[in-house]
């Protein structure tokens, strides 16, 4: 295709990198020449990727967002990023980890460096370039490296952003049209001024793209029109809150089987008015204010009570406002008769030679936030952690000591529970004895979920001599249904795990039935916005269009099977190319996907997931089809647990497994 029918783009490097490497290049190895730069990516070889994909600097993500809608258009765009290491260089050229830029050095040491590596003439060489139109998104320590003077000739209408410090001192030269941006225009744009060139860029695109004019003749003009372009739909719009969402579940009667199943609060939640046709969220994009959790979606909880970490429970500012003013049953949107169990989150803190929080600070959080009960500070006891075991071990002891004695001394409403940790049979119980004796009648034992089912017993056995039996366990990351009468003869009477929610996002049987039996979800990844189809086009495999298609054929095929419209061989013909095409070289999910499209198990389920969304649910692609299908598995899971608690059901092992955190 001719240059006149292109688009080029010149944008500078990050210092932000998608793969870090200790043995990164340096400027000092640049400059070294391009004979031990090649010698040295030799060494790092497996750390290499395409320049575009390598850097993840704010602007340089933004930027791509318009880069890529403007391609998937069919569209022709070249991309050039100025590098203080490679110099000027095409974004599909394989480059390694380094650290360079040219802010390290003196002006007239950059500029020396700068035409060193060709610099000015590669910039002049793209200036001449007949185009449709030329973009440059590059700092001001990088403008100043390409020597940008009078004599430069810019054949093609040229928009160049920059400082207002900058846009002065440059020349005035045909065809090269500057727009300076101050803290102001961030503003407005509502990003970072590091990230506003992308932002502004990746709009300008988008207008191209739907053939919309742009106002050159003017910088106010050109923002204006820029301001009324909407959104990229490739990034993160601004959640709005919806109607109906924000309410709190009716009170729900306990089960009657003295056997709790909690599930951890991982943020699950769902847009309940989610476009599956369009995959367009109602609410312009998920957010507390207009997502439901799965207890909204079902007449009664799968679960019996939430557990939230406190790691968990600060991820983010907005998350903790809410929580800190509506309290922990409210913005769980559950009465307050329903348990909710606290604990620190020790998994978030491993790498920690001390867990971040005190005592007194874990009494104060749980009590302001209502839980009903607090498991008391402890650390994490793992293989990557056993040369500090007995440290942890004793730490740990001496915390439930303190939590206890503290909890009793103010007098607080909610019931404590003892942490146990060990990495032994002999280890937990001692713990568990000790922490029992201190007046716990509530103790939790954490670090299982690695362990196999059988060791874990044989721990429980221990524990159980040593422990009284009025003093209730809690087994943390525990979901297996194999050893449930087993749990419940050695005292166990509550565990959590999210194992059957996480279990739809698991390659492989990833959808369970009633009957216990677990099918293949169709995986078929967004083509504009799934990572593994972005991945088919920068490595070549084909093209963003061949994808698109590709995609929709495989869509198609699955609302045609569920109507019954084709057979199944023609929907696996669609499924198993695109599937090629994911995993390069593999046919295994074969007989996994035709037993899938035989029995459609979807359509035998009456839950309330799989009757208001149907085939969707098999559906491996994005949160709100995923998640539903994890709230289905959650849900198909704790019938099957309350039919064996009650007695009419022989156990089934779904998964002798946990894919939960250690905690």
């Amino acid at each position: 295709m001719p240059d006149q029918d292109c688009i080029l783009v010149l944008t500078s490097c990050t210092g932000k990198k998608r793969a870090e490497s200790a043995e990164g290049l340096t400027l000092d190895d640049f400059m070294r020449g391009a004979e031990h730069v090649r010698a040295r990516e030799g060494v790092l070889r497996e750390t290499a990727c395409a320049a575009e994909d390598m850097y993840t600097g704010e602007q340089h993500l933004r930027l791509l967002h318009g880069v890529r809608a403007y391609r998937e258009t069919g569209s022709t765009l070249d991309l050039r990023i100025l590098s203080a290491g490679y110099g000027v260089i095409d974004a599909a050229r394989q480059i390694v980890p380094y650290e360079a830029t040219y802010k390290a050095l003196s002006k007239k040491a950059a500029r020396t460096w700068a035409t060193t590596q060709q610099v000015p003439q590669a910039f002049r060489d793209l200036m001449q370039r007949e185009t449709l139109l030329t973009c440059i998104a590059l700092g001001d320590d990088y403008l100043w490296a390409c020597d940008i003077r009078e004599d430069v000739v810019f054949v093609s209408p040229t928009l160049l952003f920059c400082g207002e410090r900058t846009a002065a001192k440059l020349p005035e030269i045909p065809n090269l049209f500057v727009v300076p941006l101050s803290n102001r225009d961030a503003q407005r744009f509502r990003c970072s001024l590091l990230g506003l060139k992308g932002e502004l860029f990746t709009r300008l695109l988008l207008r191209l793209a739907q053939g919309q004019e742009l106002r050159l003749h003017s910088a106010d003009a050109l923002l204006e029109d820029l301001d009324r372009s909407a959104t990229p739909r490739t990034s993160r719009p601004a959640a709005r809150p919806r109607a109906g969402v924000d309410y709190v579940i009716s009170p729900v009667t306990p089960n009657p089987h003295g056997f709790s199943y909690f599930i951890p609060d991982w943020d699950d939640l769902v847009d309940p008015a989610y476009a599956f046709e369009t995959d367009t969220h109602a609410g312009g994009s998920g957010d507390w204010s207009n997502e439901v959790y799965a207890h909204q979606l079902y007449a009664r909880p799968s679960y019996d009570g939430i557990l939230m970490s406190k790691v968990v429970a600060e991820k983010g500012k907005r998350k903790i406002e809410r929580l800190q003013t509506l309290g922990v049953h409210r913005f769980l949107r559950v009465p307050d008769t329903f348990p909710v169990m606290g604990d620190c989150g020790a998994f978030g803190y491993l790498k920690e030679t001390v867990p971040p929080y005190t005592t007194s600070e874990i009494l104060d959080y749980y009590t302001g936030l209502g839980f009903d009960y607090g498991v008391s500070l402890d650390h994490l006891i793992v293989k990557a952690t056993e040369d500090e075991a007995q440290a942890r071990y004793a730490l740990t002891i001496q915390n439930a000591e303190d939590f206890l004695r503290e909890h009793q001394r103010r007098g607080l409403p909610w019931t404590p529970v003892g942490a146990v940790q060990g990495w032994s049979p002999a280890s937990y119980a001692e713990a568990a004895r000790r922490i029992a004796a201190m007046g716990y009648n509530y103790i939790a034992l954490g670090g299982l979920v690695r362990m196999q089912s059988r060791a874990i017993l044989s721990m429980l056995e221990q524990v159980r001599q040593v422990v009284p039996t009025h003093v209730k366990i809690h087994l943390f990351g525990i979901g297996r249904l194999g050893p449930l009468h087993e749990f419940r003869r050695l005292g166990v009477t509550s565990v959590d795990s999210s194992s059957p929610l996480r279990k739809a996002w698991l390659s492989g049987p990833n959808y369970l039935t009633p009957a216990g039996v677990a099918y293949a979800a169709v995986r078929i990844p967004q083509a504009a916005k799934g990572f593994r189809a972005k991945r088919m086009v920068t490595e070549g495999r084909a093209s963003a269009g061949q994808v698109a298609r590709l995609e929709q054929a495989c869509l198609q095929a699955m609302y045609d099977i569920d109507a019954g419209r084709i057979s199944v061989a023609d929907a696996l013909s669609p499924l198993l190319d695109y599937d090629h095409l994911i995993t390069e070289g593999a046919r295994q999910m074969e007989p996994l996907l035709r037993r899938t499209l035989e029995d459609r198990p979807w359509k035998a389920c009456s839950c309330a997931i799989c009757s208001a969304i149907g085939v969707e649910v098999i559906i491996f692609r994005g949160n709100n089809r995923n998640r539903r299908r994890g709230f289905h598995n959650t849900h198909v899971f704790y019938n099957i647990l309350q039919e064996a608690l009650a007695g009419t059901r022989s156990l089934t092992t779904i998964d002798d497994t946990d894919t939960d955190d250690d905690e």
